[in-house]
């Protein structure tokens, strides 16, 4: 009886969405499970299902995880119309995901936390501040260049590749060079994280959260460890961002050399404190690196491999 009243509930509070979802062209589903059945087998298998379904689609579908319609829009133009409408912008609870290790920013953060950040960090992303670090991309591109143009054996470059990512995003964060003494744990914990996620975001049981905990719970403790000890590593990098402008200390090396340009610690130290209730400094920097390096990672593996 509980288990009939909690789903007639539910019918009834999205009876809208689910109007909305029986309009649109979906796979073949099974009963109760849905399209559920489209998300066993590894992360490959997951991939080209969603493939086959969006190249079989005309525009927008849906499908369903058991009772829950989910709704997949495939022409970006229509994709831009959702993004910039004003009442889309509260999060879906699928976001809750990524806050085992992204925590609170804006990434996965409610609307009302979003917003906030969101504007405060706006300048920082203008065009006209990011020609500011034109001269740190420009150089970390050099490198790679170099690197990549020595001839050897076939080898793995991705050391390389995610050395130069993890360069620039540091920078446009610090506005200056970064000394990272645990290079291969920051690859491995980002590398690790990334297909944690990815692996709950395709799994539909893993999003909850103690089932998650659970089956991981090893290699969340893990990650998570050695995140905080490459933040901890970075943690003076933040106090003499506070001090450093737009001027060399006296006496400083090269390595001290900041950029000119508003970047995120800016941001941060202005609009202190570092942690509140419902958000932390920290959780931003973390996802822009993590975001960031593994975009620019992905970008040009691709680009290089095909």
């Amino acid at each position: 009886v509980l288990l009939l009243t909690m789903y007639l509930r539910f019918r009834w509070q999205y009876r809208h969405v689910l109007a909305t979802a029986a309009k649109l062209s979906c796979p073949p589903t099974l009963p109760i499970i849905g399209n559920a059945h489209l998300f066993f087998g590894d992360i490959t298998d997951v991939t080209k299902n969603l493939r086959k379904i969006s190249s079989n689609s005309d525009g927008i579908f849906c499908f369903w995880m058991g009772p829950i319609p989910f709704f997949v829009i495939v022409d970006p133009a229509d994709i831009q119309i959702v993004l910039n409408s004003s009442s889309m912008l509260e999060k879906d609870n699928l976001y809750s995901v990524f806050r085992v290790f992204l925590g609170n920013s804006i990434f996965s953060s409610p609307v009302h936390v979003w917003k906030k950040y969101r504007r405060l960090m706006n300048p920082v992303m203008r065009p006209s501040n990011v020609e500011h670090f034109l001269p740190a991309f420009n150089e970390v591109s050099r490198k790679l260049t170099e690197q990549l143009s020595v001839s050897s054996p076939p080898s793995d470059r991705s050391d390389e590749i995610f050395e130069m990512a993890i360069t620039a995003s540091t920078r446009t964060i610090f506005s200056r060079k970064i000394i990272l003494d645990n290079f291969i744990e920051a690859k491995s914990v980002i590398h690790n994280i990334g297909k944690l996620l990815i692996l709950r975001l395709f799994k539909f049981w893993l999003h909850t959260e103690w089932l998650f905990r659970l089956l991981y719970g090893k290699e969340i403790n893990e990650c998570l460890k050695i995140r905080d000890k490459c933040m901890s590593d970075l943690s003076q990098e933040w106090k003499d961002g506070a001090t450093i402008k737009k001027e060399v200390i006296p006496g400083a090396n090269q390595n001290s050399d900041r950029l000119s340009g508003l970047n995120l610690v800016d941001v941060m130290f202005e609009n202190l404190p570092i942690v509140s209730d419902d958000h932390d400094w920290i959780d931003e920097i973390i996802t822009m690196i993590a975001g960031a390096s593994d975009t620019v990672v992905s970008a040009l593996s691709f680009l290089l491999l095909t």
